[in-house]
């Protein structure tokens, strides 16, 4: 056991060393008697021996008990159990990009040890007991890296308690698009190596499998952004209303675009006037032309493309495992815009797969390097302790002493009354 703030307990130790002391000194006035006639005195020499014995034993004791467990309560104690010499992190891709979920519950049982550390994360980070393995299964989101950075580094402020070195592993096909803008910040903060273990990806077969364009007709200018379009097209974009037929498409691991002619997708209502914006982005690609705006959005779902000004112009949501994008940018049926290589690009980026369904390529040798780092594993001194560490026996301990105290008020008393009835009964027998 260790004491997070011991000069609590000195002080309760130098307290309890003051009441221990005054209970010996402070006497108490012992009880008179009448003397008797000189007559009554014996002739004999009578020696007279006073032993001063100690009162109250028991109520001091509850006192110093009260004193101790106070003061241990505010030093704060916390249990240190044994450490080990090293405790890993291991952190779990669950995302989309695992193409078998299977290969990474088998690289990560031949990691874990019952002390060590199980964290599961796609877009979010989750700690689990490592008898949740042999269930974690795969989901449809894509990968973060930095949600799970960040939640290694927070077990780690908790781990250091229990090992003298700390070792994260990272078990991931660790793609490109799962670092963003603050991964490698956040790497910086940990001072040790991270061992990546690497896992089969899935790949993006639906980049390469075209688009299948329904409800449109033969002089719409959308078929003119597609080089190929074919049936076992990896994307569907409907120009009409959508069918029973297409959400269960998209449900099964399909991209579905509606991008309607001229009613409102969904997610969309009316605007109460129309007004023109001179461009508008998906991704990388931007297209600038004055396109007239007839619909806002009136959904929260995620964005898959915007106004210059900011306001979505597409929304996806989504369905089993794949997803639906509703397009409510209109496409002018005269001019040129339709023939520009811009517009071919910003249509494509429109129908690309399914932002749970984009892996893209993977890391970097330099991104990976960056990750990996070098150097021994992070030592518990250089491993910042957690801002709130967890002190269990504090209520115990307040709570024992409150008791303590109860008690020590109801003898007090008792001892009182006690005394007061004995001299009551000398003065009746004096008189």
């Amino acid at each position: 056991m260790t004491l997070l703030a011991p000069l609590f307990l000195q002080l309760a130790l130098l307290g309890i060393g003051v009441t221990i002391a005054l209970h010996f000194i402070v006497t108490r006035q012992p009880p008179s008697s009448v003397l008797p006639t000189t007559r009554f005195v014996p002739r004999d020499t009578v020696q007279v021996t006073t032993v001063s014995r100690p009162n109250d034993l028991l109520l001091l004791l509850l006192r110093v008990l009260i004193m101790l467990l106070i003061g241990l309560a505010f030093a704060r104690p916390v249990l240190v159990a044994d450490r080990t010499p090293v405790a890993r992190i291991v952190l779990a891709d669950a995302s989309f990009a695992v193409k078998d979920i299977a290969e990474v519950r088998d690289s990560v049982r031949k990691l874990l040890r019952p002390q060590d550390v199980f964290i599961a994360f796609d877009t979010a980070a989750h700690t689990l007991p490592i008898s949740a393995l042999d269930t974690l299964t795969a989901t449809h989101a894509p990968g973060h890296l930095s949600a799970a950075l960040v939640r290694a580094l927070r077990e780690a402020a908790e781990l250091r308690a229990r090992a003298d070195s700390i070792e994260i592993v990272l078990v991931s096909p660790l793609r490109a698009s799962a670092v963003d803008g603050a991964t490698l910040a956040i790497r910086e903060l940990w001072p040790g190596p991270v061992r990546i273990v690497d896992v089969s990806a899935r790949t993006d077969s639906a980049i390469t499998r075209g688009v299948q364009i329904r409800g449109a007709a033969d002089d719409d200018g959308i078929r003119l952004a597609f080089n190929y379009t074919g049936a076992d097209a990896g994307t569907r974009l409907v120009r009409g209303q959508l069918s029973a037929d297409d959400t269960a498409w998209a449900a099964r691991g399909g991209t579905l675009v509606h991008w309607p002619v001229a009613t409102a997708p969904q997610g969309f209502a009316p605007r109460s006037t129309t007004d023109t914006v001179g461009g508008v982005l998906a991704g990388d690609a931007a297209l600038v032309y004055p396109l007239e705006r007839l619909w806002t959005a009136k959904d929260s779902a995620h964005v898959a493309a915007r106004w210059i000004d900011g306001e979505p112009a597409a929304l996806e949501r989504t369905v089993g495992s794949g997803c639906i994008r509703e397009v409510a940018v209109s496409v002018p049926d005269r001019g040129d815009v339709v023939l520009r290589p811009s517009f071919a690009r910003f249509a494509q980026a429109l129908t690309a797969p399914c932002t749970a369904l984009m892996t893209g390529p993977p890391a970097s040798e330099e991104t990976r390097a960056a990750i990996g780092g070098d150097g021994p594993l992070a030592h518990r001194d250089i491993i910042l302790p957690p801002d709130d560490i967890a002190t269990p026996l504090v209520p115990w301990l307040l709570a024992t002493a409150l008791l303590l105290a109860l008690l020590e008020l109801r003898m007090r008393r008792s001892h009182a009354i006690a005394r007061a009835h004995e001299l009551k009964t000398q003065q009746e027998s004096a008189a």
